[in-house]
């Protein structure tokens, strides 16, 4: 809205009367109008400043999740474990990059962090880091392989060069301490 197309707004002899009882000698009718707009407009941005803040720590308070990609069953079943020790236990899995896409897309929120590993058959790592990277995914990605160091090295340059937040890349299986600093949680060994 432009201040320019405000519309007029009428006085009746009424509120006219009371608004001069309530005016000083030297206050002008402009005077009062704008310091009722000023004192309005620090009102809602206070109020502004004070929704962010609840809605950040509504954030905050959710439960950390975590999207495993993996084709490999016992690195699932080991991921889950090592999350539920760490106090994770929104935990979801795909078994390749193109189920991985499909579950990213019926989740409700983001997931905090996603774990993939590079080597998979049907749509691999590095193309689901692609859809990833597609969907400006802001969270934690952490790179796993069970063979090839280089691969995984390579995988994490072109995620970060596709804006990605690469954690760390390691090599299966991923060890728990490693998992908790990554994901700056709490461990005891």
């Amino acid at each position: 809205m432009h201040l320019f197309k405000l519309p007029a707004i009428p006085v009746s002899p009424a509120l006219h009367a009371e608004i001069e009882a309530l005016l000083g000698p030297r206050e002008s009718l402009s005077g009062f109008v704008q310091s009722a707009i000023e004192e309005s407009l620090a009102r809602r941005r206070q109020q502004q400043v004070i929704d962010h803040a609840q809605a950040a720590l509504a954030v905050a308070a959710l439960p950390l999740s975590v999207l495993v990609v993996d084709d490999d069953e016992f690195s699932h079943t080991l991921l889950r474990e090592v999350l539920a020790s760490l106090g994770v236990h929104a935990v979801h899995s795909a078994m390749d990059g193109r189920s991985g896409a499909q579950v990213l897309d019926q989740m409700q929120r983001a997931p905090d962090f996603v774990i993939c590993d590079m080597l998979m058959p049907e749509t691999d790592g590095i193309d689901f880091l692609g859809q990833l990277a597609k969907r400006q995914y802001q969270g934690g990605v952490i790179l796993l392989s069970g063979e090839d160091s280089l691969m995984l090295s390579i995988a994490a340059e072109v995620a970060v060069s596709d804006g990605l937040k690469v954690l760390g890349s390691f090599s299966k299986p991923l060890r728990r301490q490693d998992l908790a600093d990554l994901m700056g949680l709490a461990h005891e060994a």
